[in-house]
């Protein structure tokens, strides 16, 4: 059961795009404050956000690091506390610059609209460094999946390999993804972009969105 909901609260937080970052206010000493935000998750369940410096949850975060994630599947009608919700507990931190370049491509595939925020200065990567994480999957499913948990294996290829898989796929296997988005998504689409590989999923734009399977 608890395998269940490891593989369940992941594959949440894998599929969704955005949550609530909660950070510890600086002006409101204390009191916490919560913003949405889009987010990016590598194959190790890290999470990633590119935020400006003059936002109110990075200037909280540059003060006390302390920070959550929160990730829930929207209820189109019914009971919202029927469905999966992950919060993510731990601390964020700025990428290094070495890293932040890389991860900043990857982001923007994801995200296109953000290559006009990597020509601003003000704008940068931070991630969360996951301590705990609370997942509900609806009543009597509650769980707390402690770190060594959460994170997952590096995947078993390198960025090169990545982009050449996804480039190869682009290139050659168009009518294979817009089969796979038909039978996961029921969205019909030509001509859909792979624009992520991990070891259990797979991420591509299609219509505009962001799709995730």
């Amino acid at each position: 059961m608890r395998q269940q909901a490891l593989h369940d609260a992941k594959t949440l937080v894998f599929t969704k795009s955005s949550g609530v970052m909660s950070t510890l206010s600086h002006n409101l000493r204390g009191y916490p404050f919560g913003s949405v935000a889009p987010y990016m998750c590598d194959e190790q369940g890290r999470i990633y956000f590119f935020i400006s410096n003059i936002a109110q949850h990075t200037k909280n975060l540059q003060h006390d690091s302390r920070m959550s994630l929160t990730v829930f599947d929207a209820a189109e009608q019914g009971d919202q506390n029927e469905h999966g919700r992950v919060t993510i507990v731990g601390d964020g931190r700025l990428v290094d610059t070495d890293k932040a370049e890389s991860l900043i491509d990857k982001y923007i595939v994801l995200y296109p609209e953000a290559q006009s925020y990597r020509n601003a200065h003000d704008f940068n990567l931070w991630q969360l460094d996951a301590i705990r994480v609370r997942y509900i999957g609806g009543f009597g499913k509650i769980f707390w999946l402690e770190q060594d948990e959460w994170l997952q294996p590096s995947k078993p290829w390198d960025e090169e390999q990545e982009q050449h898989m996804i480039e190869h796929m682009n290139g050659d296997h168009l009518d294979a993804i817009s089969l796979i988005l038909k039978q996961h998504c029921n969205v019909n689409d030509p001509s859909p972009i792979m624009s992520g590989l991990y070891p259990n999923h797979l991420k591509m734009r299609a219509s505009l969105e962001l799709k995730a399977i």
